[in-house]
């Protein structure tokens, strides 16, 4: 052994008595090296511990080791590994910049030798994670950052974080490509050396965030911003305040809004965070991890998930840490903003946020531009474009608040590319379930405490069952602005100046981001358990039919997959069952002709949640369903015209993504498996269901059972609108009505869940006939029917069995003194 490896040897036994590394990408066969081709490993620094580390990976690993010789033609080196940046001294002082020698020396040998061919790796060592925002000298000593530590930081790097040592390789740039674009010898080599900096400034952003200053730097850099600035002297001109006074408001803002990331509060939390989940959940669950890793080095990523609860603020980024990925900056509502915990979650990356900027244009200005400053300094952001957390685990309607925030500062850098990343959390159960089903009862929302948040942990005894995070399909602001406006990087967007294509843009956007969402749900066991078990009268199925039932969504969703983003359990009907009886859930009835399962009515209640957490996926087989058993046989194409006529409202309430000129295709889809299932029987051109006492024809009843409610709603509208007619009521007034009158339908008829007369969704479909030109406003806001709403036949004979139009229309018919007591009861409530 040469003198120069066993020294190698002696250091690498003393170093790894204090380093433990993880590999990324765990598989190294996905770099695509290409062994008969020489490989020269790139490190950042020049480091000694770095090489070494490098160097028992590459061992490990079966790839070619750095510290042997290179052969690459007619060049020979002792080592395969180059370095791009400054040297340093012992004390992390920089010394003159030396390029490499050896990458000089390849391309050379390259531009002479048309058949040479070398892959450069680059290979990022991290000791560590920690954005470079700590003013302490212990935070700094342990901590890896952005700066190049000298021999002395370097050591105790090592001895502090060296068992959460990552080893980072990503795919080779080869030679040979840059060499063919004839650019010279000086040239090509400044490419290459340009090409890895942009690697390895790319990786460190994503795993260790940007360069971040300190809180009170960004701060003073968004009070000196020309927005802020005027804004100042503004609300100075019309309060006739001081320039002093004013400036101070300004500063209190942005002291209540900033963020104080810390790594150490990170970390803090990835230990919590573990030991809670542990003891709260049976796991959480990554999916489509490897779809967030291609964006997130060349992009600014801007994550938008939908929010179910509390736990959406901790899950995300512990999500991310645990996979080496920097958390985002978290826009949280004030009122988290509590004594204690508010400094806890700054401390994590959570900048807060009022709900309302209204009459107050400095806040909004302080805010916007704080926001422009955390996208310009490079970090990735998260928020929730639904505005507050979902009660019956529908997404929310998106609101425009941040998003054209983003847009607006994306407009004014383009620095680099947005893209926004739908993040799906799926549960099992919801801590807050018993308050969202109180709310929906009428309950006034109770503001949260700190206390609120220790007796919820407290709960922690009791299993909550998995947790599932699922990234969705990421969507490229640029290529959306491209093609709604090709113009868009010449327009002026500020607060005086804002194009009018925006508003519509952004309101898009977020119907987009809403269905990508959902193209990402997690189907969980008891998603499919509710949805079986809430669309049975009593809420109760004989154990064998229910396992049955269970194993047709499964081939539902299995045989017509709704997207590539949709994850489907591995696991069968009967598992199901015993599953969600470990979690109480169910309860089992014994009975010598066969087992109930069943559920009591404050379970089946709290159901309804996890069952509309996936009903979107349901929505057209369960309206084939409806049609056929409402009818006992249809042809098709009235089956067809049906599903076209009500589908649009349908697309908007729960956000589908199929467009109308896809939707025969899709149906004709369904109907060829549910034929081949045996739940429908196609005779000649017309559609039967199957015999009444047989199995299928319960599975179809219980099919068709699952968007009863959503159909009624829609009808309980129109039954309205066409009784009271044009110019009669305001559409607060017809919201309120719309809730009050399903409130009493639940009250006198079969049960119903509170959500069935969630105001917002009536407000959404009212929303989608004005927007329909099925509705219109007079100038004095009053409701006008279009004509072909007031005289269309929307087929109610064809959808509804006529216990429920008689219902409905029961209840809906007002003779005008109680319409008008009802207005006058509606309008002082709102």
């Amino acid at each position: 052994m040469p003198i120069v490896h066993f020294f190698l040897w002696i250091v690498k036994s003393i170093l790894f008595l204090f380093v433990r590394t993880s590999v990324k990408p765990s598989d190294i066969d996905s770099l695509n090296l290409d062994r008969q081709k020489p490989i020269c490993f790139v490190l950042r620094d020049k480091s000694l511990s770095d090489l070494l580390v490098l160097d028992a990976v590459c061992r490990e690993n079966d790839l070619p080791r750095p510290t042997r010789k290179l052969e690459a033609g007619a060049i020979s080196s002792p080592r395969s590994v180059i370095y791009l940046t400054e040297k340093h001294d012992s004390l992390g002082r920089k010394q003159k910049p030396k390029q490499s020698d050896l990458l000089n020396r390849l391309v050379q040998a390259g531009s002479e030798n048309q058949e040479l061919d070398v892959q450069f790796v680059p290979v990022s060592i991290f000791w560590g994670r920690a954005p470079d925002n700590e003013d302490s000298l212990f935070k700094l000593l342990f901590a890896d950052t952005w700066a190049v530590p000298g021999m002395f930081r370097k050591l105790f790097l090592i001895l502090i974080q060296g068992r959460r040592t990552l080893v980072y390789f990503n795919e080779p740039v080869m030679l040979r490509e840059v060499l063919n674009e004839n650019l010279g010898e000086a040239r090509t080599v400044k490419k290459i050396s340009r090409i890895l900096r942009v690697h390895f400034r790319r990786l460190r952003e994503a795993v260790i965030g940007p360069d971040l200053s300190h809180r009170r730097t960004i701060m003073n850099n968004v009070l000196r911003r020309p927005a802020v600035l005027r804004a100042i002297d503004e609300e100075v001109a019309s309060s006739n305040k001081s320039i002093k006074k004013v400036t101070a408001s300004a500063r209190a803002y942005a002291d209540e809004i900033a963020a104080d990331y810390s790594d150490s509060m990170i970390r803090a939390f990835a230990t919590v965070l573990s030991w809670l989940w542990n003891k709260l959940y049976d796991g959480v669950n990554i999916h489509n991890l490897d779809r967030l890793a291609k964006v997130a080095k060349e992009n600014e990523i801007i994550y938008v998930p939908c929010h179910r609860s509390h736990i959406d603020y901790l899950l995300l980024s512990y999500a991310l840490y645990n996979n080496n990925l920097v958390p985002p900056h978290i826009a949280a509502g004030i009122n988290l903003n509590l004594p204690v915990l508010g400094t806890i979650l700054r401390g994590g990356g959570a900048f807060f946020l009022r709900r309302s900027f209204k009459g107050n244009k400095l806040y909004a200005t302080v805010f916007n531009e704080y926001v422009s400053t955390v996208f310009e300094r490079g970090f990735s952001m998260e928020y929730f474009i639904e505005g507050g957390r979902s009660r019956t685990g529908r997404l929310l309607h998106p609101r425009p608040g941040m998003l054209a925030m983003t847009l607006r500062s994306f407009m004014n850098s383009q620095r680099r590319p947005f893209v926004f990343v739908p993040v799906y959390f799926g549960y099992e159960r919801i801590v807050e379930g018993g308050t969202y089903v109180n709310e929906l009862y009428g309950k006034a929302k109770k503001k949260e405490s700190l206390w609120d948040i220790f007796r919820t942990l407290r709960r922690i005894k009791s299993s909550f069952g998995k947790v599932h995070v699922n990234f969705g399909e990421a969507i490229p602001l640029a290529q959306l602005l491209d093609h709604a406006e090709p113009q868009w990087r010449n327009a002026e967007y500020d607060d005086e100046t804002t194009p009018p294509w925006t508003h519509e843009f952004v309101d898009n956007l977020g119907e987009r981001i809403m269905t990508h969402i959902n193209n990402s749900a997690v189907v969980n066991p008891v998603n499919l358990i509710s949805l079986a078990l809430l669309a049975t009268p009593k809420h109760a199925m004989d154990d064998n039919e229910l396992a049955s039932q269970l194993d047709l969504y499964l081939t539902l969703l299995r045989e017509i997959p709704y997207s590539n983003s949709v994850i489907i359990p591995e696991i069968q009907g009967r598992d199901i069952i015993a599953y969600c009886e470990r979690l109480e859930i169910i309860y089992r009835a014994k009975h010598p002709f066969g087992d109930i399962i069943t559920l009591n009515e404050e379970k089946a209640v709290t159901l309804t949640y996890f069952r509309n957490n996936i009903i979107h996926l349901f929505v057209l087989p369960s309206l084939i369903a409806c049609l056929i058993t409402n009818n006992r046989h249809l042809p098709k194409q009235e089956l067809l015209t049906l599903c076209q006529q009500v589908f649009p409202f349908m697309k908007s309430e729960l956000f589908i993504h199929w467009d109308s000129d896809q939707l025969d295709g899709v149906i004709s889809q369904y109907i060829k498996l549910m034929t081949k299932t045996g739940l429908l029987v196609q005779r000649g051109k017309e559609l039967w269901t199957p015999e009444p006492r047989t199995a299928q024809y319960v599975s179809l009843s219980v099919l068709a059972d699952t968007l009863k409610q959503t159909l009624e709603r829609f009808y309980i509208v129109l039954e309205i609108l066409q009784h009271i007619g044009s110019g009669k009521v305001n559409r607060q007034q017809m919201e309120n009505l719309c809730h009050l009158m399903a409130q009493r339908m639940a009250m006198l008829h079969e049960f119903r869940t509170p959500e069935f007369s969630d105001k917002s969704l009536f407000k959404n479909f009212l929303q989608n006939l004005l927007d329909s030109n099925l509705l219109h406003l007079d100038e004095e806001g009053l409701i006008l029917l279009d004509e072909q709403l007031s005289t269309s036949d929307w087929h109610s004979d064809r959808i509804l069995s006529m216990e429920i139009r008689i219902a409905i229309q029961q209840v809906t018919h007002l003779e005008q003194a109680e319409l008008e007591a009802l207005k006058a009861l509606t309008t002082s409530a709102s």
